[in-house]
């Protein structure tokens, strides 16, 4: 089908993100990036099978960045069906969610490392990106010396990317 709208529709590219070391799924879903609809925001949607631990170590950014889980069962939204562990402020306060969840995380703000410790039966993990509020590129630093020469250690296979259509 070909519309005068066409340029507002678009179809996200499957990415899958695994670590090189072990083989690890750590990203598994469909991805929004600012190049797909022409605007600095990026989306991430993956539905979760089985538990797995993050390596990305507490850090922070120049964004807001929106996390959330939900559950699958289409009968009761209230049903999660798994466990996250997830590590918040300086303090890396520990916070186990069993239920859904939305952080909105702040720019400067320290969050992580993520662990998915349970899952009952498959789960719902989004992440949003906005941009900087600034105007200026995003930026993701440790925030623990240690960390300091943190490289993820990644392989990602991109299927399906287009790009905005021009008018």
């Amino acid at each position: 089908m070909s519309g005068k709208y066409d340029k507002y529709v678009s179809n996200p590219p499957h990415l899958r993100m695994q670590m090189k070391s072990d083989k690890s799924t750590i990203f598994d879903g469909l991805w929004v990036s600012p190049q797909l609809i022409n605007y600095n925001f990026t989306f991430g949607h993956q539905i979760v099978r089985k538990p797995f631990k993050g390596d990305n170590p507490a850090h922070i950014h120049n964004f807001h960045e929106v996390l959330a889980w939900y559950g699958t069962n289409p009968e009761d939204p209230d049903d999660f069906g798994g466990e996250v562990v997830f590590y918040l402020g300086e303090e890396l306060e520990k916070h186990v969610f069993t239920k859904p969840t939305v952080l909105s995380l702040p720019p400067g703000f320290v969050h992580c490392p993520m662990e998915i410790t349970r899952i009952d039966r498959p789960i719902i993990q989004i992440e949003m990106m906005m941009a900087p509020a600034d105007g200026s590129q995003p930026t993701r630093e440790p925030f623990f010396d240690k960390d300091k020469d943190f490289r993820p250690d990644l392989v990602m296979d991109v299927t399906n990317f287009s790009l905005p259509k021009e008018n």
